[in-house]
């Protein structure tokens, strides 16, 4: 899946919960803290939406980072392409950003 592919379903499953909570872009913006028009690039797959943002719609709007990160992609669900996908984005991460994963990894464990 390449970046492109990301923008687009993130922007869906964002415009999805903005319509589950029967807001107009510039009410969901405002509750978030980001201009309309940055809302509707994100919808739209043009821009991805900044860490803050993606926080912002999980409080104010109670939504897990399942909502926003669950592409119902059929090859998502294939666990070899999966952690083919994981090996190869890790083998990327400086020290630092392996150290964030595997404390993910571990309140993942700890948690299921």
């Amino acid at each position: 899946m390449n970046e492109k592919d990301i923008k687009k379903l993130l922007g869906e499953n964002i415009r999805k919960i903005r319509w589950g909570k029967n807001m107009t872009q510039e009410a969901f913006s405002e509750k978030i803290g980001i201009e309309p028009s940055s809302l509707s690039n994100i919808e739209n797959g043009k821009s991805l939406p900044s860490t803050q943002t993606i926080i912002n719609i999980q409080h104010e709007f109670s939504v897990s980072p399942n909502e926003i990160f669950d592409f119902d992609v059929d090859y998502l669900r294939s666990g070899q392409y999966l952690e083919e996908e994981i090996c190869s984005a890790v083998r990327t991460f400086d020290v630092e950003k392996k150290r964030v994963l595997y404390k993910i990894v571990k309140a993942i464990e700890v948690n299921a």
